[in-house]
């Protein structure tokens, strides 16, 4: 336990607050945090518009080709405005051009021959994660119905690959929330990092699978079966889905089922084989994850 000064109105009390959750929160001695009555209860909570922002200043030169994943780490990080410095004009130009689009609530609002501002100018503090992540959920749902549809009319299947930029912009903008705010139980935040980041592999593997098809010289080589197979697996990812939002044994030992009854469909002289395999195992694995969330 730590102990803290803790002010709500003109009254100063003394209190001792759990170590970790202080730590969670950045909280010193001093540090004002709410106070909401509740009959007998009062309920202690850190107000977390008055949390200082963070600024940050970085030299990406040299950096290629680590660029666009050097500022995406600090966007996710929780950076709440970054000074990006550059000697060459055209280090900066791809991020410019496609990341800060996955960047949600970055917006650049200053930019010099050699630096450009990019500030969120969005307040997380009513952000609901499971919102977000359904929001995920529903975007991948499509991609994968499209992608059926596409194969199955022997359609372009750019507009895929599209769609996972949607994916990775709200991915991005959770695993920030997450970073700067946490879940709403702390200790099981590391776990829905994981199913997040899982989601997004789903949205890259599927994308994959796109860009492998519009290789192909004819897209017959993609069998009725495949496609069958993507259909369960987009049935598979919607028991997961579920299970996320509310968790029960029966559905959960249902969708363990589900994965061995589509591993074994999996035709290895398929043309996608590989990536099916990889999408089926990469839920499995976030199985995992809900597991210790849930239980």
């Amino acid at each position: 336990m730590k102990r803290k000064i803790v002010k709500q109105g003109a009254a100063t009390l003394m209190v001792s607050l759990p170590s970790k959750w202080a730590k969670q929160f950045n909280l010193k001695k001093g540090d004002e945090i709410d106070v909401i009555e509740s009959g007998k209860r009062l309920i202690l909570g850190i107000s977390t518009e008055k949390k200082e922002k963070t600024r940050v200043s970085v030299d990406i030169s040299g950096y290629h080709p680590l660029i666009n994943r050097v500022l995406l780490s600090l966007y996710i990080k929780g950076v709440d405005e970054l000074e990006v410095n550059f000697s060459d004009y055209s280090e900066i130009k791809d991020f410019q051009k496609r990341t800060i689009t996955e960047l949600l609530g970055f917006e650049i609002m200053k930019q010099t021959q050699n630096s450009i501002v990019i500030k969120d100018i969005t307040e997380m503090t009513d952000q609901n994660i499971v919102y977000i992540i359904a929001r995920i959920f529903l975007i991948l749902d499509s991609m994968i119905e499209e992608l059926i549809n596409g194969l199955e009319k022997k359609q372009k299947l750019e507009p895929i690959i599209e769609i996972d930029a949607s994916v990775n912009k709200f991915v991005n903008f959770c695993l920030r929330v997450l970073n700067k705010k946490g879940y709403e139980d702390v200790n099981k935040t590391q776990q829905v990092y994981a199913i997040v980041s899982g989601l997004e592999e789903v949205g890259d593997i599927l994308k994959e699978i796109a860009r492998r098809v519009e290789k192909l010289k004819s897209k017959e080589k993609v069998t009725k079966e495949d496609i069958e197979i993507l259909k369960n697996i987009r049935k598979f990812l919607d028991m997961y889905r579920k299970l996320f939002l509310s968790f029960n044994k029966v559905d959960a030992v249902a969708f363990s089922k589900e994965y061995k009854k589509i591993k074994e469909k999996i035709d290895e002289n398929s043309v996608i084989e590989r990536y099916l395999y990889e999408l089926n195992e990469t839920i499995i694995r976030m199985n995992n994850h809900l597991l210790v969330l849930a239980l």
